[in-house]
Parts: structure tokens; C-alpha cells; sequence
């Protein structure tokens, strides 16, 4: 038979106090899990995400409206001094090519309102490019096309009265009689290439439609020969005969872009946003302008974008990189326009990794709190379990030593009442065997004279043929030294079982309890009579 594990009344106190203690953490764990306090870290991205997403792409809609409204503008304004002066020198719009003659003085009526139309606005550079070069026998002149480039070095400055306006492109002379300092890039023309923006708005140029319906962001590109990406504002040049001359517009760089369209960074400094073509939920990174404070995220290929379980957008490169954030298509172009059909979307994300260690920083805090409560409950449990037992084994070990006679009252009362009763018993068992005939005194003294003491111990062994089978294995057990617990489990009988077959065996043999046997057992082993019966 297995032996029971036994278990201290200390220790089981306090393994009961840390099961309530386990069960009321699962209990705060379920609280917290179910009002979402672990997900305040996911929570407060999401809100911050929304609102930079908001702000950042009302923004760049604001911003790239403008420019569109006021290229337009400076489209119509060019194109009318470009027909006028060709006019006035008897040149047809067609024939512009024809008549390379003229370019330096189309371009110097173009440079005032170019200078005007760049000292309004927050645009890094403006420009104007003529479908027309000053040396057309050169081997390269289909890739030459003349015009001007003026950059505002300080384009989002707050006092924009007088910018500080250099000279990319164009002719000298027409930077030396407005005092502008060449850049250390100048050339005297564009170089222009098969499908790049001058060609592509070219040859999108519709004459039935509105101006206002043909211009193009050319995506994030560099001009030849230049260091700096931007994206270009190009508008068309139209002549009142429909004769396209040329493109002008704005130039937004990425340095601007990315000081109008930065994302805060109180919450992780490594925050960015983007500006990207958008085409079957992938965002082309290649193509993107970039708005970050702390580090160039690099990003030059497809963004693939879905949703996570938080409702928050991934954004994985090609080589497995992902990014975590929101994104939001945006309106470059009216609808009916030339290039209406092309999408693009502002995106604000910072890369999984980070946002997964910004999650756990907020996590922590709690989680340290909740170690810290274990720690200090555990502690709590252990202090109270011997805190409160100490006044019961204290009296224990005095009743272990000087009777029950003599405990001391632990001022709990159903314990002193169980040491009361006990002490009764005692007392009660005491007399009664006292109450034994004297003669049994005398037995112990001089058994070859307790006649009456030999009667008793020979009526109560008469007494022991008349239990049962089962009454006389129980009592054999008795005999042996084992209590009715242990008798339960050597003859696999319930409790119940064994407490009716102690109180017929008490009932036939004429006492009231297990003690009193045990003093008729203790005489007749002192008389050296056989107990055990068969």
C-alpha cells in the first residue's frame, strides 16, 4: 500500500494561502487581459499612427494642391509671354525649334515671373524647359532642351521676402544681370532622356483637355547631373493653337519633404513617412519620398502591404523586412485628368522590431509590478502561516510534555474548546479506570489473588468469540496499533464501514470507546493473554 505523503498543519496553511494567492493572479491576469491593459503600447501606436497619418496627409494633399494650382498658373502665365514675344518677332509657336535665336530672350522675359512664382511658395526650386535647344547641330540635341532652374536654398523658411535663390540651369548672362550665384551643378541646358518627365508630359499634352487636367508628379528622381531627389511639378506650355512649347513647374526635394513631413517623435524617434505610387496595395519604394528625424530607413524596392491582427498595416520589402504602420490613399489629380488613374498613398510605419521593443517597454512596468506583488504575497502567506500557528504549536508541544492538564489557551477559541474536551476526556477516561475493580489494582500487584479481575478478563474474551469475521479483522488491526484511517485502506473499506464495525465490536464487548479497549487490551498483555483471535 502506497504511504500518504504527511503534511505539516503550517504547510498546509500555507499551500492553501498560495492557491488563493495563484488564483486571484490568474484572476488579475484575466481582468487584464480582457480590458486590453497589455495592449497599451499596441493602442497608443495606433492612436499616434492616426494622428500623424492624419496630419501628415492633409498635409502633402494641401501642399501638392497648391503647387498643382499655382504650376497652373505660372503654366498660363509663361505660355502667354512665350506667344507674345514669338509673336511680336514673327515666329509661328510650331517653328519655335526652327529659331534657337531666340531662346535667351524667351527665357529672359520667363525669368521674372519664374523668380516671382518660386518666391511665394514653399517649393524648393522652380523651373521652365523649352521643347527647343540653342545648338540643334550638336550629335545630341534631341536630348537637349533649353530652359531655366532656379533653387531656393532655403525653401521652408519663415521670411520668404527675399530666398536665397541660386542658378542650376540656364544661360549666364541671364544669372549675371539678376545678380544669382551658379550652383557648383550648372549646365547650360537640360539633358533630357526617352520617357523621362519632360518627354512623358510631352507627349501626354492633350490640346481638347484643360490645362488644369494635364499636369504630372514626376515620382522621386534626379536631374541630370544634380545630387539632390525630388519630385517635379510639370505642367504643360500650351500656345492658344494648341502647340505644346515646353513644360515649367515646381520642384519639391526630399530634403523639404522631409522637414514639412516628418513624423513626431515623442513616442519612438525612428518614426518616418512616405509619399509612393500605390498600385494593387504595393507601394513602389523606389519611387518614394522619404520624411524621418532620426535615420534613413533605405528603402529602394516594392513595399508589400496587409493587415496584422491589431488592424495595423505591414509593410515587407523583398528581402523579408517589415515595417508596421498605417497608410492612406491620397488625391494628386482630379479624376478626369491625363494621369487621374495613377494612385498614391502617404504611409507612416517604423520597423517591426522597434515597435515590438516600444510594445514590451510598456509591458514591462507591469509585469515587474505583478512579479513584485508574488514576491511580497508569497512572503505575506509565509509570515501568516507561521504567525498564526505559533500559539497552536505552542500548546501542542506543552501538551506533548506536561499533559493536557496543563495546555495554555491560544485565545482561539474553537482550538481551546477542542483542548477543553480533550482535557475532559482525559479526566473521564481516568476515573472510569479507576472505576475497574480494585481487585485488578491488586492483579497488577498480586495476580494469584484478583479472582474478580480474572472473571472480567475472562467474560470480556468469552465476549471476543462473538464478533464476526469482518468485527475480528477490524479488531486485530486495533490490536496491532493502527488507527480507523489506516484500517480503511489495508481492508479497502470507506470510513462509514469501519465506524459501524467499531460500534458493534464496542456494543458486544462492553466499552464506550477505543481507549477503553486499549486499557482492557494493556491488562490482558500484562496477564500475558492472546489478543489476537481468529
Amino acid at each position: 500500500m502506497k504511504k500518504r505523503i504527511e503534511i505539516s498543519l503550517r504547510m498546509r496553511l500555507f499551500l492553501f494561502l498560495i492557491l488563493f494567492l495563484v488564483v486571484i493572479m490568474l484572476a488579475l491576469l484575466l481582468i487584464f487581459f480582457a480590458t486590453d491593459v497589455f495592449s497599451t503600447g499596441i493602442n497608443e501606436i495606433k492612436v499616434f499612427l492616426a494622428n500623424e497619418l492624419d496630419h501628415i496627409a492633409g498635409n502633402v494633399e494641401t501642399e501638392y494642391g497648391t503647387l498643382a494650382v499655382d504650376g497652373i498658373a505660372l503654366s498660363e502665365t509663361i505660355s502667354g509671354i512665350l506667344e507674345k514675344e514669338m509673336k511680336d518677332s514673327g515666329v509661328n509657336p510650331f517653328s519655335l525649334k526652327e529659331n534657337p535665336h531666340l531662346l535667351n530672350r524667351l527665357l529672359d522675359s520667363c525669368m521674372d515671373p519664374l523668380l516671382a512664382a518660386l518666391s511665394k511658395n514653399t517649393a524648393s526650386a522652380a523651373y521652365l524647359i523649352l521643347d527647343a535647344t540653342v545648338n540643334p547641330h550638336i550629335s545630341d540635341a534631341d536630348y537637349s532642351r533649353a530652359g531655366l532652374f532656379l533653387r531656393n536654398m532655403e525653401p521652408n523658411a519663415i521670411n520668404r521676402s527675399n530666398p536665397s535663390i541660386r542658378y542650376l540651369r540656364g544661360p549666364v548672362v541671364l544669372a549675371q544681370s539678376r545678380n544669382l550665384m551658379l550652383l557648383p551643378q550648372w549646365e547650360m541646358e537640360f539633358r533630357t532622356t526617352s520617357g523621362d518627365f519632360f518627354h512623358k508630359t510631352m507627349e501626354n499634352a492633350d490640346s481638347n483637355l484643360d490645362i488644369s487636367r494635364q499636369y504630372y508628379w514626376n515620382p522621386n528622381a534626379v536631374l541630370h547631373g544634380d545630387y539632390e531627389n525630388a519630385m517635379l511639378l510639370c505642367v504643360p506650355l500650351a500656345a492658344s493653337d494648341g502647340t505644346v512649347l515646353g513644360i515649367c513647374g515646381f520642384e519639391v526635394s526630399d530634403m523639404l519633404f522631409k522637414l514639412q513631413n516628418a513624423p513626431d517623435i515623442s513616442v519612438q524617434p525612428r518614426f518616418f513617412s512616405i509619399l509612393a505610387p500605390l498600385s494593387s496595395q504595393v507601394l513602389d519604394g523606389s519611387k518614394a519620398m522619404f520624411a524621418f528625424r532620426s535615420e534613413n530607413p533605405k528603402i529602394s524596392g516594392d513595399l508589400k502591404t496587409y493587415e496584422n491582427k491589431y488592424k495595423l498595416s505591414v509593410f515587407e520589402t523583398s528581402d523579408g523586412t517589415q515595417y508596421v504602420g498605417l497608410f492612406r490613399e491620397i488625391n494628386l489629380y482630379p479624376k478626369d485628368a491625363v494621369h487621374g488613374d495613377e494612385n498614391w498613398a502617404v504611409a507612416v510605419m517604423l520597423q517591426g522590431d522597434l515597435l515590438n521593443e516600444y510594445v514590451k517597454s510598456k509591458n514591462t512596468p507591469m509585469l515587474i509590478l505583478l512579479a513584485l506583488l508574488l514576491v511580497f504575497s508569497i512572503a505575506a502567506a509565509l509570515y501568516i502561516s507561521r504567525r498564526y500557528l505559533s500559539p497552536v504549536l505552542r500548546t501542542i508541544d506543552k501538551v506533548k510534555e506536561h499533559g493536557l492538564s496543563q495546555y495554555t489557551k491560544t485565545n482561539i477559541r474553537e482550538i481551546d474548546d477542542l483542548f477543553v474536551f480533550l482535557a475532559e476526556q482525559d479526566a473521564y477516561y481516568n476515573r472510569k479506570e479507576q472505576t475497574l475493580p480494585h481487585d485488578a489494582e491488586a492483579t497488577e500487584k498480586q495476580p494469584e489473588r484478583d479472582e474478580e479481575a480474572e472473571a472480567i478478563f475472562r467474560e470480556f474474551s468469552r465476549k471476543l468469540e462473538t464478533l464476526t469475521r469482518a468485527e475480528k479483522q477490524v479488531f486485530n488491526l486495533y490490536v496491532q496499533g493502527y488507527d480507523a484511517k489506516e484500517i480503511t485502506e489495508i481492508l479497502c473499506l470507506s470510513i462509514n464501514t469501519i465506524k459501524t464495525h467499531n460500534k458493534r465490536i464496542y456494543y458486544k464487548l462492553g466499552v464506550s470507546s477505543r481507549r477503553e479497549l486499549m486499557v482492557y487490551l494493556r491488562k490482558m498483555r500484562e496477564k500475558g493473554c492472546p489478543i489476537s483471535i481468529e
